[in-house]
């Protein structure tokens, strides 16, 4: 095989891989869109619909927005998933979702904030690490996730405000589930101006 042999053969080879390389980035940019809405759909969205408290006629998951909320150790930005409800165009809720440390790792809550009022309209927890049957008592107890309900954003949520009571024997799992709520009525108040909400 001469050189230039080799040579055809490497410029083939580098246009064909380029090329698919190409359509294949083509295809994930399409894509990517309606899979993260697949996946958002599927994990997230039953917490949103259990968090929500008011009527609505949208898909909050398709109606969602991604707003900058604040940056990262290396100075990234920190994007977070808005999603909207909304009654006849007009918005009545805004849900986010925030984590706080329990015991077996983060605890992830999704929170709904109602409008006007801006007031908590509900919680559901999305993702936990909690042991089975103690620090799930926290995630599964109507009591304990009743006493967020219609408290107004400038309560404070955060464990040592004595605001909330914490679930016996789960205290971890308690104090992580307030601090994740705390931390999305702060998101909510530092981008509510972004996404068009006055004071």
């Amino acid at each position: 095989m001469s050189a230039r042999d080799i040579l055809r053969m490497i410029v083939v080879l580098t246009l064909f891989c380029g090329i698919w390389g190409g359509a294949l980035s083509v295809v994930k940019k399409v894509t990517e869109p309606q899979i993260e809405y697949q996946r958002i759909k599927n994990i997230k969205a039953p917490a949103i619909k259990k968090a929500l408290s008011v009527e609505y006629d949208n898909d909050p998951v398709k109606d969602r927005i991604k707003v900058v909320v604040g940056k990262d150790q290396r100075g990234k930005d920190i994007v977070k998933n808005i999603f909207l409800a909304k009654k006849g165009g007009k918005l009545v809720a805004v849900v986010l979702e925030a984590y706080g440390a329990g015991y077996g790792g983060d605890v992830g809550v999704m929170v709904a904030i109602n409008l006007p009022s801006e007031t908590v309209g509900g919680i559901a927890v999305t993702t936990h690490s909690e042991t089975p049957g103690v620090g799930t008592k926290a995630i599964e107890s109507k009591d304990f996730i009743g006493q967020f309900l219609n408290k107004p954003i400038t309560t404070n949520f955060a464990p040592e405000s004595g605001t909330i009571d914490a679930v016996s024997g789960a205290t971890f799992t308690s104090r992580g589930i307030m601090t994740a709520v705390q931390n999305a009525v702060n998101i909510y108040k530092k981008i509510k101006n972004k996404i068009g909400i006055s004071s």
